[in-house]
């Protein structure tokens, strides 16, 4: 397939080529020079007329409400460019691409719309282009492309193709959104779309609107008080970020499909590796089960590799407080091991006790330590740190298994350090009686790990008769 079409003109640019690209990929944001301040003479009077521009002619430049540049043709086909037009020679390079796009889609019977805008840019001696469609609310280009070389997602029909490319519009839009109002539907239906948001979140701990209940809230004055000036760019910017979230979020959800997701924890793709289940039941014994939580809730958070950031905020604050709540534990427990100088226990066991408390504390802190700057980071953020720690074949045991740790070992600590005070029992009373004490501690942590756990004891079967056994007596 060819992904460029070649152009030769005898006057320049012979050898360049048009590239498709998408939006996503101009690189908006990059710094492609940087520049330094000096003093300068100011003349008199000023800037009280406005400086001649030296541009092409039909064409205009406008400034982005973030700074950015930017230049369009007003006649004919639009285009817009972030290209330097004030230059002569990049002017030239522009309009001859200009002409080229043009004299291409006739050549190959195209017809652009008159609600299409195209995009250029320069790239050394190539351009990179695209076309946008504001009727449809799509992009297209004037050949075959594939969607892998474009870096877009993949899909699984047309319809959902489509959402793609509607992602990539509205990232045209708002960063081209000064030359074209939008029209009053686009910020009507934003609103209906955020008013039923606020209505599931509320209602759902397990909504898929990627905005919480205060977001919403937050988003819908800000929509409805913006609602008379959709005409201006800096609104048109604002509505068209918020509605390319909400394609991406339709494209993730299956918005439309056969099989939609409904539920945050739902899984709608197929898992191409299986995860490995036998180092599960290990893990848990040898965490005491303090593992299990944090599988579940990183299993929940990735679901089919898309993370809402909300979700992954309030965990990792869980985690960092229950960290900082094991340090303190831990070193109150190490300061409970001075004891062990005073009364006739065992030192080796108190060796062992007070490491596992010190490794409780060192775990903790490194973990705190670690995780620090993921605090509040977001979705994205937190989508590439769980991306580079999933493990393909055991998924997220690895990195459950360090969350649990400084639980895990406080526990085996707090463990070993009071099995010395059963040694200490036996030396103070008869054996018998002291059986009988632990026997009745033990019964105890029985009773309460049954009536507090969510696991519990298997009740033996010829204790109970199922309905049907009932049925015949």
């Amino acid at each position: 397939m060819n992904q460029s079409s070649q152009f030769n003109d005898e006057k320049s640019f012979p050898s360049g080529s048009l590239i498709p690209t998408i939006p996503a990929n101009t690189g908006r944001y990059e710094v492609k020079m940087k520049v330094e301040r000096s003093y300068t003479t100011i003349q008199p009077g000023m800037f009280l007329l406005h400086l001649p521009t030296y541009l092409p002619p039909k064409w205009c430049e406008t400034v982005h409400p973030e700074g950015q540049r930017y230049f369009y043709r007003t006649s004919g086909l639009c285009i817009v460019t972030d290209s330097y037009l004030q230059e002569a020679e990049v002017a030239e390079k522009i309009c001859f691409w200009a002409e080229k796009v043009e004299h291409l889609a006739k050549e190959r019977e195209c017809q652009i719309p008159d609600t299409a805008e195209l995009y250029l840019q320069l790239s050394a001696e190539d351009c990179n282009y695209y076309l946008v469609d504001h009727a449809t609310r799509t992009i297209f280009w004037l050949e075959q492309c594939d969607t892998a070389e474009l870096g877009l997602h993949p899909t699984i029909s047309a319809s959902h193709l489509q959402l793609v490319l509607e992602t990539q519009y509205w990232l045209h839009v708002e960063s081209f959104c000064m030359h074209r109002a939008l029209p009053e539907k686009a910020i009507n239906d934003l609103i209906l779309i955020f008013t039923h948001g606020l209505a599931d979140t509320l209602s759902s701990a397990l909504s898929t609107f990627p905005y919480e209940s205060k977001e919403c809230e937050q988003y819908l004055n800000l929509l409805k008080s913006s609602r008379d000036q959709i005409s201006e760019g800096y609104v048109v910017t604002m509505v068209a970020r918020l509605w390319g979230v909400i394609t991406y979020a339709r494209y993730e959800t299956h918005y439309g499909q056969e099989q939609a997701r409904l539920s945050r924890d739902t899984s709608i793709l197929v898992d191409e590796v299986s995860e490995v289940q036998w180092t599960k039941p290990i893990l848990s014994f040898v965490t005491l089960r303090t593992y299990e939580p944090y599988l579940r809730r990183l299993d929940s958070l990735y679901v089919d590799r898309f993370v809402y950031g909300s979700d992954w905020d309030s965990f990792m604050a869980s985690c960092i407080k229950t960290w900082q709540h094991i340090f303190v534990a831990s070193v109150g427990l190490l300061l409970l091991h001075v004891f062990c100088f005073f009364l006739p226990l065992s030192p080796s066991i108190a060796c062992v006790s007070s490491g596992l408390s010190s490794l409780a504390l060192i775990t903790s802190v490194l973990l705190m330590y670690r995780h620090e700057e993921l605090d509040k980071a977001g979705a994205a953020p937190a989508h590439d740190f769980l991306q580079t720690i999933c493990s393909k074949r055991f998924k997220f045991q690895g990195v459950a298994l360090t969350y649990a740790a400084p639980k895990a070992f406080f526990l085996w600590s707090l463990i070993t350090f009071f099995s010395q005070w059963a040694i200490l029992l036996c030396q103070q009373i008869s054996f018998h009686h002291a059986a009988i004490c632990m026997a009745v501690v033990l019964a105890v942590l029985v009773s309460f790990q049954y009536a507090t756990s969510s696991v519990k004891f298997t009740r033996p079967t010829f204790f109970v008769r199922t309905k049907d056994d009932a049925s015949m007596v």
